[in-house]
């Protein structure tokens, strides 16, 4: 969701617009959502590189900008599987990326078993979900499958937010071993963002989802009403859990002007891609943005029927007039992915962009898109490629797909892992 930064570009192009139309000219919408100062933005998952793939369109960040927890940073600190907006130029281009973390915290429990990759991972208050498309990678050598973490390990969560107390996670990466190596590096602590419920001003407690943050002594940042419920927040904390298992915070600070909304001006566009979390004849709500559906919006297979909660959708649409999303086209995604193949490539066709194909030594033929989520996993002796996409992929190399089966003897990878060579 774009606010903070999109918020204050969006008030400059709302002045150089009325400073035209002092001078004769004018700017207008139209019924579909456009106007001539609209912007267009898109929020997703790093998929792959060259320069970035998100929602299954490439994005040249040549002259783009980009923004990593509200500072100023490069593209070098982008990682695959990270939920980023993009707000693009006039050419269609990245104008803008900016990236915030869901969650950096202290796992309480791993529930993963042994062996496996799926399953859920208990952090601060929050459940965790690990699927087949979760990217995971670990500064900790110890730690090097989502198995392994234990509780006091801290990880960083990057996902699509389901409900306020549970995310899908697009990306975990464990940051340290425990708090104590954590804040050696990262002196501003731990963190965690939410909604404000139950707060208690004479107790100075407050909680976001499951976890209760005691907030006595921390400093309030933007919050010159002081904590309110229905408030959004980011919490953070250099001591951790305490005695009482609530989170002592050490700032609290108003997250994106205190909503989860996304905000924009008349006519801008905006596109996500999520999970239904809530669903009504009038209305979708994706990763906590809710689009009015109204009898000009479109359904891919043309039926709203096949949606249900719990899909994974992908969602055009553009702020009316009265700040609100509507929603234009809602894409179903095909979520039937189950499918694992591993293997030996022996050749890669590159159609345009990250399209392609790739055939395996015993002749399985895998699709390649600009939505298949491509990761190096490679650490033998070899130091994993951040910005792997298709064109890394040579023959001999050993890659590990989930896939959907298309029924004509081909397959479309979902996700891309290319791995060591097991040993014989």
């Amino acid at each position: 969701m774009i606010k903070k930064h999109y918020l204050s570009v969006s008030l400059v192009l709302g002045v150089i617009s009325v400073l035209y139309g002092c001078g004769g000219g004018g700017s207008g919408s139209t019924d579909d959502g456009s106007n001539n100062t609209s912007e267009k933005s898109s929020s997703g998952p790093i998929t792959s590189f060259g320069s970035i793939y998100v929602n299954g369109k490439r994005y040249d960040t040549s002259n783009s900008e980009v923004y990593v927890e509200d500072k100023s940073s490069s593209e070098s600190e982008l990682r695959v599987g990270m939920m980023v907006d993009v707000v693009e130029d006039n050419n269609g281009n990245a104008a803008r990326v900016y990236y915030d973390d869901d969650l950096e915290g202290i796992v309480a429990a791993n529930n993963i078993t042994a062996g496996s990759f799926t399953g859920t991972l208990e952090v601060m208050g929050q459940t965790v979900t690990v699927d087949n498309k979760t990217v995971f990678e670990s500064d900790v050598p110890a730690i090097n499958s989502v198995d392994l973490i234990v509780a006091g390990n801290i990880v960083e969560v990057s996902g699509y937010t389901t409900s306020d107390s549970t995310i899908t996670a697009t990306r975990i990466e464990v940051k340290a071993v425990d708090l104590a190596t954590y804040l050696s590096n990262h002196p501003e602590g731990i963190e965690v963002k939410g909604i404000v419920t139950q707060h208690s001003a004479s107790a100075n407690t407050f909680k976001l989802g499951l976890l209760v943050v005691s907030y006595a002594g921390a400093i309030l940042d933007d919050l010159g009403n002081g904590v309110q419920d229905n408030l959004y927040v980011e919490v953070k904390s250099v001591q951790g859990i305490n005695a009482s298992d609530q989170l002592v915070a050490s700032k609290v600070e108003l997250e994106d002007n205190g909503s989860r909304d996304h905000s924009g001006d008349d006519g801008d566009e905006h596109e996500v891609k999520g999970y239904v979390t809530v669903l009504s004849a009038a209305s979708i709500t994706v990763n906590e943005e809710t689009f009015i559906i109204n009898n000009a919006t479109e359904f891919e297979d043309g039926s709203k029927a096949r949606i249900k909660v719990g899909d994974m959708v992908e969602v055009e649409g553009y702020v009316n007039s009265d700040g609100k999303l509507v929603a234009s086209e809602i894409e179903l995604e095909d979520s039937d992915d189950s499918n694992e193949i591993k293997g030996t490539v022996a050749s890669v066709v590159i159609d345009i962009d990250n399209n392609g194909t790739i055939t395996l030594l015993d002749n399985t033929v895998i699709k390649v898109t600009n939505n298949t989520l491509m990761h190096d996993e490679r650490d033998e002796g070899i130091t994993p490629d951040k910005t792997f996409n298709l064109a890394d992929i040579a023959s001999g190399d050993y890659i590990e797909v989930y896939a959907i089966d298309n029924t004509d003897g081909t397959f479309t990878a979902t996700k891309i892992e290319r791995d060591d060579i097991p040993n014989p």
